[in-house]
């Protein structure tokens, strides 16, 4: 469980962190900032493409080993950009980098469940998720404090050691994990990495006013992937697109909630530094503070809703967090434009205690909901219904920004709207025999 909860750290602090460093790569290689936001471009493309194709190969060859290697290739790549003598170098690295990050972030779950019994499963989940929740909130803040004292390298540096001592936790602890003997579909993962490639072109070119004909392109080119990957994966035993998972309603039901209270996150994540910053006026220590308590909320009730959600219904505790975290997003659109920080900051608890109630239960059935040799395809698409339920919810937030800061508090509304979506999803669950698969 300890390298487990390192390796998500490396990642997730990897995530957090950079951000920080980019004014500071550009300055040292004199590139525009248009052009250093592909230090976290690239890496966000690649991760989401490889996260299926790294979870059907985990289970074709052994999670352990495939999370081995992406750790080892993480921590060169990470090497590599603290080292790198020029800009294309630390791009190219940090597209390598993205692959091992898929690796870690799609078999995480897999390996937690194929070390602990179900009746712990949950309290694994909710340390994970403070585990994510901390690394979060600490990414930055360890970023700045380093770069106060030494250059954006050093950043790398820390990382890398980071990554080394889960590697090495790992290599030592993790028990051996066979293979499911299924041959891996290789054409199938390049046409799944084509496909979710594709649907982030979109979602990104929607939010960032990206040309017409690309859009168009990128659009038909994800119709016809989609197509084509439904038509390969209807009927395999075990397709990289988990359709046979999706066909499960507790699997897409559980899905589908995940991906509203991400979606719901990220606006508010997104836009509440403007709302912070321009219309409440407040300094960026403060506003940085006032942001951190929705995270360090998380982190104080995951681990505790970890040790109930072994015994508790999903459905209907899944459905009661999104409705308190929908709650904390009404609360702040009505905060007005003279709230004090602390009133924000208890507004923000209120979203960042809901988000804990309904992920740790919602991740347990998640996996459950998967037979035990498809316990790597879950794990995938558990982190992918992460990934696009942020990448929606930045779409989303950059439509808002568009009439200006002050827009920042009204779309809190539609936040609560996904959010309550999302309840709607997973409350829908309960009204089904069972979340476990036999």
């Amino acid at each position: 469980m300890a390298a487990l909860l390192c390796g998500t750290s490396a990642t997730v602090l990897e995530s957090m962190a950079i951000g920080v460093t980019l004014p500071f790569i550009s300055r040292d290689f004199a590139v525009s900032a248009a052009s250093v936001t592909w230090v976290m471009g690239a890496s966000e493309f690649v991760i989401v493409a490889l996260l299926l194709p790294m979870a059907a190969l985990g289970e074709a060859i052994g999670y352990r080993q495939v999370y081995l290697g992406a750790l080892a290739l993480f921590v060169v790549a990470t090497l590599t950009c603290m080292l790198a003598p020029g800009f294309g170098v630390i791009v190219a690295a940090r597209a390598a980098q993205a692959v091992g990050t898929a690796g870690v972030m799609s078999l995480g779950f897999a390996l937690l469940r194929s070390v602990l019994p179900e009746d712990r499963l949950g309290r694994a989940i909710g340390l994970m998720a403070a585990t994510v929740a901390l690394a979060s909130s600490l990414g930055p803040a360890v970023s700045g404090l380093i770069l106060s004292v030494a250059s954006w390298r050093a950043v790398f540096g820390m990382l890398s050691a980071i990554a080394l001592i889960a590697f090495v936790l790992s290599l030592r602890v993790l028990p051996a994990t066979p293979p499911s003997g299924k041959r891996y579909d290789l054409v199938g993962a390049i046409l799944v990495a084509a496909l979710f490639s594709a649907a982030l072109v979109v979602i990104n070119g929607l939010a960032n006013g990206w040309p017409p004909a690309l859009l168009g392109v990128a659009a038909v080119a994800f119709g016809l992937l989609l197509l084509v990957v439904l038509t390969r994966s209807r009927g395999a035993q075990a397709p990289v697109f988990p359709l046979d998972l999706l066909a499960r309603p507790v699997f897409l039901l559980s899905i589908s909630a995940s991906v509203c209270a991400f979606s719901a996150q990220s606006i508010g994540f997104i836009l509440l530094p403007f709302y912070l910053l321009f219309t409440l006026g407040m300094g960026e220590l403060q506003m940085a503070l006032t942001l951190s308590v929705w995270p360090a909320a998380t982190a104080i009730l995951a681990p505790v809703m970890g040790r109930f959600a072994d015994r508790i219904p999903a459905g209907t505790t899944g459905a009661a967090g999104l409705i308190v975290m929908a709650a904390g997003f009404v609360l702040i659109a009505r905060a007005g434009d003279t709230a004090s920080p602390v009133d924000i900051a208890l507004r923000l608890a209120v979203c960042g205690a809901g988000f804990a109630v309904f992920q740790t239960p919602n991740n347990r059935t998640i996996m459950l909901a998967a037979p035990r040799d498809r316990s790597g395809a879950a794990s995938g698409t558990l982190s992918i219904a992460r990934q696009f339920g942020r990448a929606t919810g930045t779409a989303i937030a950059a439509f808002s920004l568009l009439a200006g800061p002050s827009a920042a508090l009204a779309a809190m509304s539609v936040a609560a709207a996904i959010a309550c979506l999302g309840a709607f999803a997973s409350v829908g669950r309960t009204f089904l025999k069972s979340g476990h698969a036999k």
